[in-house]
């Protein structure tokens, strides 16, 4: 049988026909093994997203909110306002309304971009009311050069004394009054199905006019101010 040599090794003339089927055998396992892993690549992000949505599998409980989240989230517009508030109608309504009106708010497009926050208030106004009202504050006060970017909302939900008055002119003279009634603002609520009492939380609402977390005493002034500025990073202010 005839050899050859090739690279000092005698190989036959079998072995030389041999070895390129055996190469092009190679190729095709090497071909189909790294086909097979691009198809595991992708599909495999998949699968598992499949399994955690059907399943709840490593799916995280906690989230980093300090506020309850509201579901759903509640469109400003449907809370019925008297709007009896003049500073109401240039910020909310390009219309003159009638002062014993209830309307719905249709907020104005060259304010719709900031957060605010609805501080709901009595004639009582008991030591709860006050410490939202002071807690919002505060908070408003410490964005600093962000505070542009926040509006605060005071809600009367009944007719206020005018020593109540008087204060909010006094400690709260930056603040935006709107008045509504204890029943209208549990209608608004309703569909989030959660009790509405008065004066015992306060809501963030975000830039789409969406209420979308609410606050009561147990929150810090910290807890809201880390929530706000979380959402002032991830938003745009204009």
């Amino acid at each position: 049988m005839n050899e050859k040599k090739i690279d000092g090794q005698s190989m036959t003339g079998v072995d030389v026909i041999n070895k390129p089927a055996n190469n092009s055998v190679n190729i095709v396992k090497r071909n189909r093994f790294f086909g097979l892993v691009i198809i595991a690549i992708v599909t495999t992000p998949m699968l598992l997203a499949y399994i955690m949505f059907q399943t709840g599998w490593g799916v995280s409980s906690s989230t980093t909110n300090n506020g309850e989240l509201l579901t759903p989230a509640l469109p400003i517009q449907e809370l019925q306002v008297l709007t009896e508030d003049k500073v109401f109608e240039s910020l909310f309504s390009e219309h003159v309304f009638d002062e014993t009106a209830v309307k719905k708010i249709s907020v104005n497009k060259s304010n719709a971009k900031k957060w605010r926050l609805l501080v709901p208030v009595t004639t009582a106004c008991s030591d709860i009311c006050q410490k939202n009202l002071y807690t919002t504050r505060q908070v408003h006060i410490r964005l600093a050069e962000k505070a542009y970017r926040v509006e605060r909302i005071i809600l009367s939900l009944d007719e206020l004394s005018p020593t109540l008055l008087q204060q909010l002119d006094n400690e709260h003279p930056n603040t935006l009054r709107i008045s509504s009634r204890r029943d209208l603002f549990s209608q608004w609520l309703a569909p989030a199905k959660i009790a509405e009492s008065a004066e015992q939380y306060y809501y963030l609402i975000d830039q789409e006019g969406f209420a979308m977390m609410r606050y009561d005493v147990s929150h810090t002034g910290q807890n809201l101010l880390d929530d706000i500025k979380k959402l002032l990073k991830f938003t745009y202010d204009k």
